[in-house]
């Protein structure tokens, strides 16, 4: 199988009917799957990670952190920006396009015998865990970090037994499916929490840590409050990414560089900090580990800034918390300079309320549309966003949208290209052909 051909394969997986599975049984049809592949998750020490926001982010500090700690690492992340490959990695290093071909010639065939049960095939999200951990284990990890998708209790991931698990902040997002509360929310979060075992969670909104708790307590799990056994000091923008000082209760890290910016990293670093420390207990991290990881952590989309006058940033924010942290990333990383955005969701996530928090930091938007079959139409999004601003325009192609904002940026503007991994997904290759990354 050449690549091409395993990339064709799991691409044809988001098409088709499957039957109808009560919510109950969706982990069956996983557990099946890996049954097929002789179960390559065993004895695979698994670290899962469910949240709102920062999941991706907290993921691979962690795995970056554990790495600089001499262990090997496997890191499973989602969605990708420009590439499949971002999803899996050993060591910090994607998979290569040849061993991804191999993985999906292994896998395959499991996959189109578990087609003909009860549940019929898995899906594209089930059978991209199955190869990641499927890589993992022929790479012999030590430990692998694997983010958790939508909620958590129903997730594919949920399937693993997970040494530590961890919960980054929760927030509203895909209320249709987990509930529109807080509290609902949190439980279906705290559904990767195990009997008996460690959880970490950053610091939450009230309602959110009160369903924690009280899901910890019952399942015996010693809750750790990141808020408790972390203290984050003169946080600020830098050069290089962002400055914090962090403190845990195990040792004093002094001032480290986030290589990922944005002030909600400081936090999503302190959770990766306090769980590497449970990870390795009772070895002392390494002040080393800590500070090389920190900064050596790279995530597409991720207030990504590229050279260039105007400066461009590309964020994959989608939902009301990561568009409030993409707004104060911007008011730090460029105070004073006005906005011209690119803006296009889809409809899976609320708009209304992203859309106000983005619009009142431009000073004019351009609205397009993600290649996805679920893309909200650009003239209903402008309808959302002229409720903030005046200066709208609806270009539904991507790139003459982006080539339309280059266009009218002064010098002192920034361009923000933000609503959807599969907007800054399709624009960011030609981009970066242009403009190299900010260092």
């Amino acid at each position: 199988m050449t690549y091409d051909e395993a990339l064709a394969y799991i691409d044809g997986l988001l098409a088709g009917q499957r039957p109808a599975v009560p919510p109950g049984q969706r982990l069956d049809r996983m557990a099946r799957l890996l049954a097929e592949l002789g179960d390559p998750q065993r004895g695979l020490p698994v670290v899962l990670v469910a949240g709102t926001k920062g999941k991706g982010s907290t993921s691979t500090m962690l795995a970056a952190i554990l790495r600089m700690a001499g262990r090997r690492v496997g890191l499973y992340t989602k969605p990708h920006v420009s590439d499949y490959r971002e999803r899996i990695r050993v060591d910090g290093e994607p998979v290569s396009p040849e061993t991804l071909a191999a993985l999906v010639e292994q896998v395959a065939p499991a996959v189109e015998r578990t087609a003909g049960g009860p549940w019929g095939r898995p899906t594209y999200f089930e059978v991209s865990v199955a190869l990641a951990l499927q890589c993992f284990a022929a790479s012999r990890v030590d430990v692998a970090v694997v983010e958790v998708g939508i909620g958590g209790r129903l997730d594919a991931a949920n399937v693993l037994d997970p040494v530590l698990s961890v919960i980054t902040p929760i927030s509203r997002d895909h209320t249709d499916l987990l509930g529109d509360t807080l509290d609902a929310i949190a439980r279906q979060k705290a559904g990767i929490i195990r009997r008996g075992r460690p959880v970490v969670s950053a610091p939450q909104p009230p309602e959110a840590d009160a369903a924690l708790v009280e899901e910890s307590a019952a399942t015996g799990a010693p809750l750790v409050r990141v808020a408790e056994a972390a203290t984050l000091t003169g946080s600020r923008p830098g050069k290089r990414g962002h400055i914090v000082g962090l403190r845990t209760n195990g040792a004093d890290f002094g001032q480290l560089v986030i290589g990922l910016r944005g002030r909600h990293q400081a936090t999503n670093a302190a959770t990766a900090v306090v769980a590497a420390e449970i990870l390795l207990a009772p070895a002392r991290l390494p002040v080393r580990a800590v500070a090389g990881g920190l900064r050596e952590a790279v995530l597409p989309g991720r207030f990504e800034l590229l050279d260039g006058t105007p400066p461009l940033v590309l964020d994959v924010a989608h939902n009301t918390a990561s568009m409030e942290a993409l707004r104060a990333a911007l008011d730090d990383y460029f105070p004073g300079r006005s906005v011209v955005l690119v803006f296009g969701m889809i409809g899976t996530h609320d708009v209304v309320e992203p859309a106000a928090v983005i619009a009142g930091r431009a000073r004019m938007a351009i609205i397009t549309e993600p290649a996805h079959y679920r893309s909200v139409p650009a003239e209903v999004l402008a309808a959302e966003v002229r409720q903030h601003l005046e200066a709208v325009e609806v270009i539904p192609d991507r790139l003459a949208a982006v080539a339309r904002a280059l266009a009218v940026a002064g010098p002192d503007d920034v361009v923000c290209i933000t609503g959807s991994v599969y907007l800054v997904g399709d624009v960011r290759g030609g981009l970066l052909a242009a403009r190299p990354p900010a260092i």
